[in-house]
């Protein structure tokens, strides 16, 4: 069946901040006297529930110590994203889809007005039909999301492209039955990615030969 709709993941699949989360992590492991880590191990082991990696890392995975790390996160993130650019040919694929006549939305598991402000700062807000990002600061509840924008969509999940870069945007793919792209440039790695039975692209512009085909 014909794609309609593609779901863009935000973090790390248009917004190139993995570099900057590492930078960020890296602060919090020096706080907490642990070793700091690498861009490659990161992109090699980051996986969702954030409370999971953060455990592997020595970092407090639950109760108030973790809501004090996440708000310790997400608090210097807002100070620092503005340094992040958006990922190589973000802006030539999204026009292009826009011409072809399909929706473009965003599903995120970053907090609501922060994606928005975000798109708002690149000036990307023409290009997207709808924003859907989470009522937290813990990165949780993604895949919910995925399945409200299903119900609201009056779209068939074969209709749907989801676009992202981590294993949990595969994980939101199964779960609401929708086709995925997995960016190799993001979160996760191609190593980690190819562990998996998934369509990897390494260029975004291959968005546009996927639609094609």
């Amino acid at each position: 069946m014909k794609i309609k709709e593609i779901v863009w993941d935000w973090n790390g699949t248009l917004i190139n901040d993995a570099s900057l989360c590492v930078d960020i992590l890296n602060n919090i492991l020096f706080l907490h006297d642990q070793p700091s880590i690498s861009i490659e191990y990161y992109r090699n082991n980051f996986s969702f529930p954030v409370s999971d990696f953060y455990k592997r890392i020595y970092l407090p995975s639950s109760g108030k110590k973790f809501d004090e790390v996440s708000l310790c996160f997400i608090s210097e993130y807002r100070l620092k994203w503005k340094e992040c650019n958006l990922q190589t040919g973000v802006l030539p694929i999204l026009k292009m889809i826009q011409k072809l006549g399909l929706k473009q939305s965003i599903l995120s598991a970053g907090n609501q007005s922060d994606v928005e402000l975000y798109v708002d700062h690149f000036k990307l807000e023409s290009f997207f039909y709808q924003v859907f990002g989470t009522d937290n600061i813990k990165a949780e509840g993604k895949i919910e999301l995925g399945k409200k924008f299903i119900t609201d969509s009056n779209l068939r999940p074969e209709e749907i492209l989801l676009v992202g870069d981590t294993i949990h945007d595969l994980e939101v793919a199964n779960e609401i039955g929708c086709s995925v792209l997995l960016f190799s440039q993001g979160h996760n790695s191609n190593n980690q990615l190819s562990g998996y039975s998934v369509q990897i692209i390494s260029d975004l512009m291959e968005v546009a030969q996927y639609l094609q085909h």
